[in-house]
């Protein structure tokens, strides 16, 4: 449904909900109501109306417009991005939906390991973990503060999204690459919920200095300028360049750029 000639329709569900979750952080940052006004439209109108329960497993949105596969990639910013609106709006709609979103994602998708989908992306897990501690915080409800606890400890420590406490490579093309700097801020915020349980902010915290750290090391060193590339794997040193050539990978850099920038808000902040 294009409601406008300036639509932010895609046949993607996940990347309309991407777009809501920057024109919501938009609204937030500049206070203009253009922003708030186009998420919601774009919630309202084309994303939410994909929304079904034919798949026998609950209520939940498609990947696509052809009611394709459903999947965390696409339900985790969903409901991410309903908790936000019930948020701005104390519309219980939202919220609704963000409840039913998080109950098809537990039920039909995660492992009883904490896994969001076979092969757990730090993308998939940091948005599920996003969207149990808004819901927490939505309805004081201390089994979704829990689930997230448990799947950033899992993330963290099961290896699955990690190699030598480190998060691992993920991937070269641009939207596998850009997957770490997804996970990154929603991993801040967890850190400075003082509701979360103390012992897991802390190790959250410690592991996202290591990596910030390790990448500082590694490859900004201010010495090699024009080589400060951010690798695909930050406990290895970006090979693939020279002073005179940009070889780099937006994703990969986008990643770095999150880590510096989201854990010096973190050391900024944080009281632990």
């Amino acid at each position: 449904m294009l409601y406008t000639p300036n639509s932010f329709y895609n046949g993607y569900t996940d990347d309309m909900c991407w777009m809501v979750l920057t024109l919501l952080h938009m609204n937030a940052a500049t206070e203009d109501e253009r922003y708030y006004k186009e998420a919601k439209q774009l919630y309202d109108n084309d994303i939410i109306t994909r929304a079904s329960d034919n798949d026998g497993y609950g209520w939940a949105l498609p990947w696509n417009d052809q009611n394709s596969v459903r999947n965390a990639c696409t339900n985790n910013p969903a409901c991410i991005a309903a908790s936000l609106l019930y948020a701005r709006t104390n519309d219980s709609k939202y919220l609704d939906h963000a409840k039913k979103l998080y109950d098809y994602i537990v039920k039909r998708i995660m492992s009883a390991d904490g896994k969001l989908e076979k092969m757990p992306l730090s993308y998939t897990q940091g948005t599920f973990i996003e969207a149990a501690r808004l819901l927490y915080h939505h309805t004081q409800d201390p089994t979704y503060l829990k689930k997230a606890e448990y799947v950033m400890r899992q993330t963290l420590e099961a290896g699955w999204c990690t190699k030598n406490g480190l998060l691992r490579n993920e991937g070269t093309f641009a939207d596998q690459s850009i997957f770490k700097a997804i996970f990154v801020p929603y991993a801040v915020n967890f850190i400075l919920d003082t509701t979360v349980d103390r012992s897991m902010r802390i190790l959250a915290r410690d592991f996202l200095l290591y990596n910030a750290e390790t990448l500082w090391k590694n490859n900004l060193d201010r010495n090699k300028w024009l080589r400060m590339f951010c690798s695909f794997y930050w406990g290895e040193i970006w090979s693939d360049a020279n002073e005179n050539e940009f070889k780099g990978s937006t994703g990969a850099h986008a990643s770095g750029c999150s880590l510096i920038e989201n854990v010096a808000r973190m050391l900024k902040y944080c009281s632990i």
